[in-house]
């Protein structure tokens, strides 16, 4: 059986969506990808892209809402959504309607845990559980993959 082309893509502004990031590309033995100047590019089809964020002022940073417009449904046959959130939790859901417009199929419902925002909300998140339980979501969404 041919191994799965998966993609983890994420933007994290303060080092939230950065952890759940790099869990689920260990977890999955590939590498994380933050979203920055360049544009990021996909010459072949993947099987899974996990798409991830944080929430800025109620929604989805512009980078992920540009990078998600961008995307070529040909070319992602399943995605999956992890967030960050300081207070509201929504963020799984914007990003989900995002991939769900561009007719991309979405594997799993969206895996979002708090992060710690400005100084003192959410402090030591996400924390060793919230890694835990994101690096479980990697392994179900990888499984239930069409390929």
């Amino acid at each position: 059986m041919a191994t799965m082309n998966i993609r983890v893509i994420y933007h994290s502004s303060t080092g939230n969506t950065e952890k759940l990031a790099r869990a689920i590309a260990d977890t999955l033995n590939v590498e994380a990808e933050q979203l920055g100047e360049d544009p990021i590019s996909f010459s072949e089809p993947v099987d899974l892209l996990f798409i991830g964020d944080g929430i800025y002022f109620g929604k989805a940073n512009e980078r992920t809402r540009s990078f998600i417009d961008r995307l070529d449904p040909k070319m992602i046959k399943n995605a999956a959504i992890f967030a960050t959130y300081g207070g509201l939790a929504k963020i799984g859901t914007d990003i989900k309607e995002l991939l769900q417009n561009k007719e991309i199929r979405v594997v799993e419902e969206p895996f979002t845990c708090k992060g710690q925002s400005w100084v003192f909300i959410n402090r030591n998140q996400p924390n060793e559980t919230d890694l835990s339980k994101v690096r479980k979501y990697a392994k179900n969404a990888a499984a239930k993959v069409d390929r």
